[in-house]
């Protein structure tokens, strides 16, 4: 056998640094792409919880939905463990709150978003069992209403509530059965736009819009 047909066919050097070449670019494509795939499911995920927080707050309010009521709201001697001194209920008692809302705060680290009834929540300590706090009805304050669930977003998705007013925060209230709708620190004029926006990578953006009147929450792409 001659030296000719020895001869082993081989990689060379160059070659085999651009195939190396080639495998990271394709990795790290790979990686971007799905490293994208998940900061929009996030972002999605995230919008999909502040729509769903704005529409309980609305359906709640127009079904009159009851909430244990922890402090006696509605006086009639009764609260979440059943009768009271003077009461004969027999129970935990139910009471439709003076309003489903929804707080939002663009402070990053807080609970940007909280779906709220406003009634007084469970107490705690000398006036356990006894009427406990009010408010007006027309506000939000923490602490004195009884929170249902909240959202707080990470640091890559900002809130941001325009009412054409340069508000950072403020409530949307929806009055029982008929859903009527009355804002706290928010001038809706004539919308109140709720909206997130991404700042990573992906630069998404939606927002919810809400009529002065109607109430009703729509949602559409950030103009």
């Amino acid at each position: 056998m001659s030296k000719k047909q020895k001869t082993k066919k081989a990689f060379t050097l160059i070659e085999l640094v651009i195939v190396m070449a080639v495998i990271v670019i394709v990795f790290g494509l790979s990686i971007n792409s799905l490293t994208k795939s998940q900061d929009f499911q996030i972002f999605n995920n995230n919008f999909i919880k502040l729509q769903s927080l704005v529409n309980n707050a609305r359906s709640q309010a127009i079904t009159g939905k009851g909430q244990l009521d922890f402090t006696d709201y509605d006086n009639d001697k009764c609260n979440n463990g059943g009768a009271m001194s003077g009461g004969s209920c027999t129970a935990p008692d139910f009471v439709t709150p003076g309003n489903y809302g929804v707080r939002f705060d663009t402070a990053s680290g807080s609970a940007n978003v909280r779906l709220f009834a406003d009634i007084n929540p469970p107490v705690s300590g000398s006036i356990s069992g006894q009427k406990g706090r009010f408010d007006n009805g027309g506000n939000y304050v923490q602490g004195d209403d009884l929170v249902l669930d909240t959202l707080t977003l990470p640091s890559t998705i900002k809130l941001e509530v325009d009412d054409g007013a340069a508000q950072t925060s403020g409530s949307i209230f929806y009055s029982p059965n008929y859903a009527d709708i009355s804002f706290e620190n928010l001038s809706a004029n004539p919308f109140l736009k709720i909206r997130l926006r991404e700042s990573g990578g992906i630069a998404q953006c939606k927002q919810i819009k809400i009529h002065k009147l109607a109430g009703i929450p729509e949602v559409e792409a950030c103009s």
